[in-house]
């Protein structure tokens, strides 16, 4: 089993104890996770403290350590010295990854992200009906960027005719922009947790974009935040307050859909950055695990975001 360990609570401190991370709080311990378990531990909060003793171990298994900055985006990474040939791995196939491969997996991703698109419409009583038909016809690469053909259809359907996407403008655009930001740093952590460099991107490839793959890897998860956003406004939150940040805040831990029940968004990163992985070195596109859609009973849980 490979864990992704995410300390998100400030005041946390962790060590180990016999063969098991320790997670304590005002010197109580509230968890532990056997190490041998665990694959990355991403510290996002503040004021988290860590023993040596638990920095060694980690380093001993192969585990990466990732350290976040205010904005949850990482900023560094401890990797072993030893031992810890997955990650070289991992950089060897996600940088030699042929053409024909990643291709399929932008294809898959463009795919999944319409799919997601065609489940908010519904959810919000929109007509969704040609989003089965346009996803079908994505292509290897997607040449005829039918990615954008979506959008074009998407956002008068949910946000109305008036509505114009502006990464430039406030109101509906700056709640979108937050929540999409919320969302990136969520992907770039998954990506480096999984043993992935972050500026190498699958389809996003701008040379000053050091988030390129959390990019790629955000795409199928962000109409969560059109949902949400549709969701504050008509609840009155028409700028990025704070009920508004605690709201997209709350979103890596909304429930989804998953093979077993359920999962959480955070988990569902996880596992599509670590089965990414995978696919580069496999060489297989179906390698990747993509998130299944939410009903529209499981985005009705968005509603509990808002106060």
């Amino acid at each position: 089993m490979e864990r992704i360990v995410d300390i998100a609570t400030d005041g946390r401190h962790l060590s180990a104890h016999r063969g098991f991370m320790i997670v304590s709080a005002e010197r109580q311990e509230i968890g532990r996770i056997p190490l041998d378990d665990v694959a990355a531990v991403v510290v996002h909060a503040h004021g988290v403290t860590w023993t040596t003793n638990l920095a060694v171990a980690l380093a001993e298994r192969g585990a990466l350590m990732v350290l976040c900055a205010a904005n949850h985006a990482p900023v560094a990474v401890c990797l072993p010295l030893e031992g810890h040939h997955a990650q070289n791995a991992h950089y060897r196939a996600q940088w030699q990854a042929g053409r024909p491969l990643v291709k399929q997996l932008w294809r898959r991703i463009v795919v999944s992200k319409i799919t997601w698109q065609a489940a908010v419409l519904t959810a919000h009583g929109r007509d969704a009906s040609a989003f089965d038909l346009i996803a079908r016809r994505v292509g290897s690469g997607d040449p005829e960027n039918v990615e954008a053909q979506a959008a074009r259809r998407y956002w008068p359907l949910l946000m109305g005719e008036d509505f114009r996407r502006d990464r430039d403008a406030g109101g509906v655009n700056g709640l979108l922009n937050y929540g999409y930001t919320v969302l990136r740093s969520l992907t770039a952590r998954a990506a480096v947790a999984a043993g992935l460099h972050p500026s190498i991107g699958v389809h996003h490839a701008n040379r000053g974009n050091a988030f390129a793959l959390a990019d790629d890897l955000v795409e199928p998860f962000r109409p969560l935040v059109d949902s949400l956003t549709l969701r504050l406004i008509d609840k009155g939150h028409d700028t990025v307050g704070p009920d508004a940040k605690r709201a997209f805040a709350g979103l890596i831990s909304l429930d989804l859909p998953a093979d077993t029940g359920t999962t959480t968004v955070t988990v569902a990163a996880g596992r599509m950055a670590q089965t990414l992985a995978d696919a580069f070195e496999s060489g297989r596109a179906a390698d990747l695990f993509l998130p299944r859609p939410p009903s529209p009973l499981e985005l009705a849980g968005l509603d509990a975001l808002i106060p």
